[in-house]
């Protein structure tokens, strides 16, 4: 199929057969044709990772004030989700503009805003009571427990609402571009909506830009300028330093699990590896929410001071690492709506799985000092670099 070809499309439900045929190309992966030009998913992920991060940090911040009665980081995990949950109910309308706007704003933007590590590292934080609150041991785990149940509940409620909000928009949409489409024309599927696996991608070379979309191009100069933005603040204003090396750090953890995502979709590739039953979970989602957790550990422990004692500048990198870097990687938005998605057996395993080798984590790193240490370090938090 060339890149101009028409397809007679119902315009009743034009939406629908957008999606249908980006499925027909890519049967399984939803970004195998964007592969194809892999130059504005890139940028495209830079732009709405960073856009993520600043709302993440901001939100979290805007709800972090003494006597509080909710913590803040569920109002991050609530947005991302609830956005989460609209786009997957909207993919056609963002295929239509651009596969690259779909892939920024599910993985780049909603996988930015919410964060795996940072949930399960305040579920520690409640079971190892590192505030050293003046309570029991059995308080510690009903903290836990409350910390885990709501954020995960709070999450897949969010999806849904979403998803529900989402299907209204749909029809309207629906309605609007039927009632603007004149009886019997013939809408061009791929023109309008995305980039055919047979198309002259593949010797066009990696850019390919004469076969970018306009809202490839607007992506591409907001990656861009966020990066050259992100630096010079980092440059000229101190007091910023550590967002905006997040900002920087960012995009490569969105990246890095945008790649591994891949491995969702090869079960009979990786059964041959690992059983079965793992094979078909979402393998690529666990990978980078048990690895960003685990380096969420180390930076937890290497923040309050207990290996070395860090610099101010450290402080920065180390916050920039686990807003940044860490937030990014990780994903609560993705991981709700894959258990919503997958069946029931499959779908506790793989939440049982992923929480639990994340706490193994958090417990084999940070747990021992803090079951151990008689003395309480809060060196970067005492530099107020967060």
């Amino acid at each position: 199929m060339s890149s101009s070809e028409v397809v007679s499309v119902p315009v009743e439900e034009p939406i629908e057969a957008v999606e249908e045929l980006y499925e027909e190309q890519a049967p399984g992966h939803s970004l195998k044709p964007v592969c194809i030009f892999i130059g504005p998913v890139i940028l495209s992920l830079v732009f709405f990772s960073m856009v993520g991060v600043l709302v993440r940090v901001h939100v979290n911040r805007l709800f972090s004030y003494p006597g509080v009665p909710v913590f803040g980081l569920i109002w991050v995990q609530i947005l991302g989700c609830f956005i989460m949950g609209m786009a997957m109910r909207l993919k056609g309308v963002l295929l239509s503009y651009s596969p690259a706007l779909n892939t920024g704003i599910t993985t780049g933007l909603c996988g930015s805003i919410t964060t795996f590590s940072s949930w399960q590292l305040l579920v520690f934080q409640e079971l190892f009571n590192t505030p050293r609150s003046d309570h029991s041991q059995f308080r510690n785990f009903l903290g836990g427990m409350s910390v885990l149940a709501t954020e995960l509940g709070c999450s897949v409620a969010a999806i849904r609402l979403g998803q529900m909000i989402g299907d209204e928009v749909r029809i309207a949409y629906n309605y609007l571009l039927a009632r603007n489409t004149p009886a019997g024309t013939q809408i061009s599927k791929v023109e309008t909506a995305m980039l055919s696996a047979e198309t002259s991608g593949r010797r066009d070379g990696w850019l390919a830009w004469d076969k970018w979309a306009k809202f490839d191009v607007i992506l591409a100069a907001g990656g861009i300028a966020g990066v050259i933005a992100s630096t010079i603040v980092v440059a000229l204003a101190p007091r910023t330093r550590s967002v905006s090396i997040a900002l920087l750090f960012g995009p490569v953890g969105t990246i890095l699990r945008w790649r591994l995502a891949s491995l969702n979709t090869q079960p009979r590739r990786i059964s041959r590896f690992v059983p079965r039953f793992l094979a078909e979970l979402p393998l690529g989602t666990l990978i980078a929410n048990v690895l960003g957790s685990a380096i969420l550990s180390i930076i937890y422990i290497l923040q309050i001071g207990v290996v070395v004692r860090p610099s101010v500048a450290s402080c920065y990198v180390l916050a920039a690492v686990s807003d940044g870097f860490c937030g990014c990687l990780t994903t609560i938005s993705t991981f709700a709506a894959e258990i919503t998605t997958l069946r029931s057996r499959l779908s506790m395993l793989y939440a049982g799985i992923s929480i639990v080798v994340a706490q193994s984590f958090f417990i084999l790193i940070s747990g021992i000092y803090f079951k151990t240490a008689t003395v309480d370090y809060h060196i970067c938090k005492d530099m107020n670099v967060d």
